[in-house]
C-alpha cells in the first residue's frame, strides 16, 4: 500500500466528529502560506502626488481625455 493510499484508508477511519479537525490540520500542506503577494503591476503608476483622485478631473481635462 501506498502512503497515499494509506492516507485515504486513514480518512475514511475518522469520525464524523473528529472530520473538521482532520481538515483543519491538513489545509496548512495544501493551502500556500500566507497572503498572496501584490500583483507587480501595483504601483507602476505612481506620481508622487497623495492628491490624484481629488484632482481626476483637472488631469483629465490636461490629457484632453474626451475630447
Amino acid at each position: 500500500m501506498t502512503t497515499r493510499e494509506e492516507l485515504h484508508a486513514l480518512i475514511d477511519r475518522v469520525p464524523d466528529d473528529d472530520i473538521d479537525a482532520v481538515a483543519q490540520s491538513l489545509r496548512p500542506f495544501i493551502e500556500p502560506a500566507g497572503r498572496p503577494g501584490r500583483p507587480s503591476f501595483i504601483g507602476m503608476g505612481r506620481s508622487g502626488r497623495s492628491d490624484t483622485s481629488a484632482r481626476a478631473d483637472e488631469i483629465l481635462r490636461e490629457t484632453g481625455f474626451g475630447e
